[in-house]
C-alpha cells in the first residue's frame, strides 16, 4: 500500500495541470527508468495500471518491462559476517538483540511482531504473514538470549520488540535504526537493511549444512528456486573462483 501510494503521488506531481494521456504516462515511466531499477519501474506500472482501470482509463495502461534475473549478487549490497559482527559491536542492547534475532532465525522484518514472550517460552513462533502460516522454531541459544533480554527489560508478556505505546516496532523505524547503526559501525549503508540479515542467515546456514531443502523449510519458502536466489555468489567471489 505504501509503494502503491508513493508511485501514484509521484505520477500526480509529474502530471500537474496537464490532462491524462497515454503519452504522458509513457514519458513519466521513461524518466523513471533513468534512475530506478526495472523492478521498481514494473512496480510503478502495476500501481498505475490498477488506478487507470479503476478510473475507466484502460487506454493508459502499459505492459511490464522484461528483464533477466542477475546471476550474481553485487558486492555493494552483500553483507558479510565480519560486517554483521561490527554492527553488533556498535548497537545498543535492543537493536543488538533484534539483529541477533534476525540472523539467528532468518525471519522477515514483518514477522518480528509475532515474537512474543509467550511464543519464545514455547520455543515456537507461529507466523501469519503474506497469506501463509508457518512455524519458526527457535534454537536454544536464540531462545535463551530473547528470554534473558525480556527479563532485563521487565517484559513479562506480549510483543518483545515494542514501541513506547507497547505496540510492535514499525518497519520504517527498524529500517531507520539500522541505517543509523551502519553509519556508527562504518558499514556501507547499501548493505544494512533488515532483509539482508535474512540473506546472511541463508548463506551461513547453507555453508554449515549444505541442505537446501532444510533451508527452504526454515525460511518458509514454497519453492526451492526461491531459496536458491538467496545463495547467489557475489561478483567478486565469482571472479576469484574463475
Amino acid at each position: 500500500m505504501e509503494k502503491y501510494s508513493r508511485h501514484i503521488q509521484s505520477f500526480i506531481l509529474y502530471l500537474g495541470d496537464r490532462s491524462l494521456s497515454p503519452g504522458l504516462v509513457r514519458s513519466w515511466l521513461e524518466a523513471l527508468k533513468q534512475s530506478r531499477s526495472i523492478g521498481t519501474v514494473n512496480g510503478a506500472i502495476s500501481a498505475l495500471n490498477g488506478l487507470f482501470r479503476w478510473l475507466g482509463r484502460s487506454d493508459c495502461t502499459l505492459g511490464f518491462y522484461r528483464s533477466q534475473e542477475a546471476p550474481y549478487r553485487e558486492d555493494a549490497r552483500s553483507l558479510e559476517k565480519g560486517e554483521y559482527i561490527r554492527l553488533l559491536g556498535a548497537a545498543d542492547e535492543r537493536l543488538r538483540t533484534m539483529l541477533k534475532c534476525f540472523f539467528g532465525t532468518g525471519i522477515r522484518v514483518s514477522e518480528l511482531r509475532f515474537f512474543t514472550v509467550e511464543a519464545v517460552r514455547s520455543g515456537r513462533v507461529e507466523v501469519d504473514n503474506k497469506g501463509k502460516v508457518r512455524t519458526v522454531f527457535l534454537d536454544p541459544e536464540t531462545q535463551d538470549m530473547l528470554l534473558r533480554y525480556c527479563k532485563r527489560k521487565d517484559i513479562e508478556s506480549g510483543v518483545i520488540f515494542r514501541n513506547r505505546r507497547g505496540g510492535a516496532l514499525s518497519r520504517a523505524y527498524i529500517w531507520r535504526s539500522m541505517k543509523e547503526l551502519a553509519q556508527r559501525a562504518g558499514v556501507a549503508l547499501s548493505k544494512v537493511f533488515p532483509h539482508n540479515l535474512r540473506h546472511l542467515f541463508a548463506v551461513e546456514r547453507y555453508k554449515a549444512e549444505h541442505d537446501i531443502e532444510s533451508l527452504r523449510l526454515d525460511m518458509g519458502h514454497s519453492l526451492i528456486a526461491t531459496t536458491q536466489r538467496y545463495l547467489k555468489e557475489t561478483v567478486s567471489a565469482h571472479f576469484e573462483r574463475v
